[in-house]
């Protein structure tokens, strides 16, 4: 402890001088095997200043950028506060309230909350069921999106029941309380909208880094530990609005989410943050998200059974708040009082909201946001600003004795309909033509106020994005059931390496199925494809096969286009067991692990003569971007190429802006093969308007000059 002690003040002096925060950067991973993505951080933060705002992304919008995959964020940034009374440091000074852990907006990971390395020095393990697929598009090998690192582990021995994917670190607070954190990930099709964690809190006595306990006989009394998620479906846009579910008895499920709102003042009913732009309409916010509770001990070192009264509390605030946003190292003991009592009975005995009825003796509720008859969430009384909301429910109390411990299990959990039914209600809905066939199920404040539509095409979009919080339940209940079967839920065949060539004719799909092999029930392969770009979510199936072929020809490509493909291994059904709902079906390897994220094109035979060659479209204009290359806006190919040639891209002014190599026996090159590089200059910078010219140079030195035109 001396020892520890004098390095910690010598790290403080150094604080002192440097300006440095007193938060450190930790080292994260992703779990992200299914639609949604979260960030892991050994020390266990989720906070604006631990991980650049990007909690979870999911698989669907494309706000500000149709072109992407994954949103910027989905859950923005999360916390993790813990609270105890009647506490004593080592010197026996004692304090009736103190605060740990790492709330949604600062962090500290150097006292607070801080990760124990392993005997390696190790802070973070990430451990795969088998290995992630090995994918390559025309010779280059991608990684993306199910890289497999250095330090990750191909280890199913380590991980529990049938996840894909499980991330481990272990934490420390400096009241002595340790965590355990594993993060679990499935691809299978029922259960891809949800990651899970599962934390072990255990009393050690040891606030520092090194192995010697300080406080061996400290009983952590009154301890609660305080869930805060900050979910923004609609990241951009106005407040959301919150609630919960699950506090009453016989509830089936426990949960609290967000989901976006009709912006204060609109003049149109933008519920589901419809949007059109860039040669797309469509919805960027109809998701619901949110984080239900699976398991609470139902008393100190119980692993088994679930406290179904837990969680105590919910309540909601706005970003503002300070003394719920910050660690406790930034205010005082006064506030630590302010903000434990929230942990025990939410905000209610300060601001007078009212408490839910018919909920749990002894638990405190308060009537959620969107039941409280207010218009918009804008108009909740004591905000008046334009900050976003924050959700908290709270587990506790407990009165944990030296080297007790107590587990909490939760899944952040996402809902919403299809991204391609986004595209169909978006583009219905600008055409004033949206319909709905089934019941009224829009949330408490459009039925409170139905003038937050203007019409039935109002309603009947409304009505679809209303349909994410059925998702988001359900997710929710497969999350709850997956937990409930100790994680064994029916799995796929691992999925097959690919390798897409670009030919002539045709594209060749070939695939090793050594790995998908290793599953006794495994029936076969579907080939998957999308056109133009593969952020749009529209493959669809062109093959299937049974399990002894492992390559496919598509020789229905168009010359010109790009293609995205993914190759699932299937099962009999026969083997699996129900899922949560109850069927027994036949099961896929998921769309992202061995997805294609470079496109494949026809490729043309070498050209004849220099004389042959043409550049395509010529001009370019990037007003005709329809009827140019579908999902490659900024697409520019030079045709009838030598099979090797150097094309050098000059200004009209003779500035060097471009150099491509072309190597591959085609007679065909693009500018840029990449979304994100194509039809940039060796500096990264897009060409303006105006006139190039290619110089194509062979090998021997032959060369042709061709002069094409820019218009953007």
């Amino acid at each position: 402890m001396k020892k520890t002690f004098l390095i910690g003040t010598i790290f403080l002096i150094i604080l002192f001088f440097t300006g440095m925060p007193l938060y450190a950067a930790g080292v994260y991973k992703w779990v992200n095997v299914g639609k949604i993505w979260a960030k892991i951080f050994d020390n266990g933060h989720q906070s604006e200043t631990e991980g650049g705002n990007d909690a979870v992304r999911y698989e669907f919008d494309g706000h500000q950028d149709v072109n992407r995959s994954f949103s910027r964020f989905y859950f923005r940034n999360n916390g993790t506060r813990i609270g105890v009374k009647n506490w004593k440091d080592e010197n026996g000074t004692l304090y009736p309230v103190r605060l740990s852990g790492a709330p949604f907006g600062t962090s500290d990971a150097v006292q607070i909350m801080f990760v124990v390395p392993d005997e390696n020095g190790i802070t973070i393990h990430r451990y795969f069921r088998y290995r992630p697929p090995k994918i390559s598009v025309d010779g280059m090998v991608l990684n993306d999106p199910f890289p497999f690192d250095d330090g990750d582990h191909v280890a199913p021995e380590k991980i529990p029941g049938t996840a894909d994917i499980m991330i481990e670190s272990r934490i420390r607070t400096w009241i002595g309380l340790d965590v355990h954190q594993r993060v679990l990930g499935w691809s299978q099709k029922n259960h891809d909208d949800y990651a899970i964690w599962d934390l072990v809190f255990k009393n050690t006595g040891n606030v520092d880094h090194d192995d010697e306990i300080e406080l061996p006989n400290q009983t952590l009394e009154g301890l609660y530990i305080q869930r805060e998620i900050g979910c923004q479906p609609a990241n951009s846009r106005d407040k959301e609005w919150s609630s919960w579910y699950g506090c009453r008895p016989g509830d089936s499920l426990r949960i609290m989410y967000n989901y976006s709102c009709r912006t204060h003042n609109a003049t149109i009913d933008d519920f589901g943050a419809p949007r059109d732009d860039q040669n797309s309409q469509r919805l960027y916010g109809p998701g619901y998200g949110g984080e239900a509770t699976l398991f609470v001990s139902a008393a100190n070192n119980d692993m088994v059974n679930d406290d179904p009264a837990q969680p105590q509390m919910h309540t909601i605030w706005s970003y503002r708040l300070l003394y719920l946003k910050e660690h406790s190292l930034r205010h005082s003991p006064a506030e630590w009082e302010l903000a434990y009592d929230v942990m025990q009975r939410g905000l209610w005995p300060q601001y007078g909201e009212p408490l839910m009825e018919g909920t749990y003796p002894n638990t405190y509720h308060e009537v959620p946001a969107d039941e409280r008859g207010i218009k918009t969430i804008r108009d909740f009384p004591e905000w008046g600003s334009a900050w976003h909301s924050i959700v908290f429910n709270s587990i506790g109390p407990y009165n944990l004795a030296p080297g007790d411990s107590i587990r909490l299990v939760y899944a952040l959990v996402i809902g919403t309909i299809s991204k391609q039914k986004g595209f169909e209600i978006a583009k219905a809905w600008y055409n004033g033509t949206c319909t709905w066939d089934g019941a009224d199920n829009l949330p408490p404040q459009y039925q409170a106020f139905p003038e937050l539509y203007n019409d039935q095409n109002d309603w009947a979009k409304d009505c679809w994005v209303a349909t994410g919080k059925d998702s988001l339940f359900r997710n929710a209940m497969a999350a709850q059931w997956a937990q409930k079967q100790n994680y064994d839920i029916p799995i796929p065949p691992p999925p097959p390496d690919l390798t897409v060539t670009s030919l002539p004719d045709r594209i060749r799909l070939e695939w090793d199925g050594t790995q998908s092999e290793t599953a006794s029930d495994l029936a076969g392969y579907r080939v998957y494809r999308c056109t133009g770009t593969y952020h749009d979510s529209s493959f669809y199936q062109i093959y299937e096969c049974g399990k002894d072929v492992n390559s496919y020809d598509d020789i229905t490509a168009v010359r010109g286009t790009s293609y995205y493909y993914y190759v699932a291994a299937f099962d009999d059904g026969v083997s699996n067991k129900p899922d949560f709902h109850g069927k027994v079906e036949v099961l896929e390897s998921g769309k992202f692990s061995n997805m294609t994220t470079q496109p494949a094109l026809l490729a043309r035979p070498p050209g004849k003569s220099l004389d042959d060659i043409v550049v395509v479209p010529n001009p370019f204009s990037l007003e005709a971007r329809d009827i140019q290359f579908p999902g490659d806006v900024n697409r520019i190919i030079f045709y009838n190429i030598p099979p090797v040639c150097t094309i050098r891209i000059f200004s009209e002014s003779g500035d060097l802006v471009k150099t491509i190599e072309h190597t591959s026996g085609s007679g065909d090159a693009a500018w840029g093969i990449l979304q994100n590089e194509q039809q940039t200059s060796n500096t990264g910078q897009i060409p303006v308007s105006g006139i190039y010219i290619a110089n194509i140079e062979t090998p021997e030195g032959e060369s042709k000059n061709v002069k094409f035109l820019i218009v953007r």
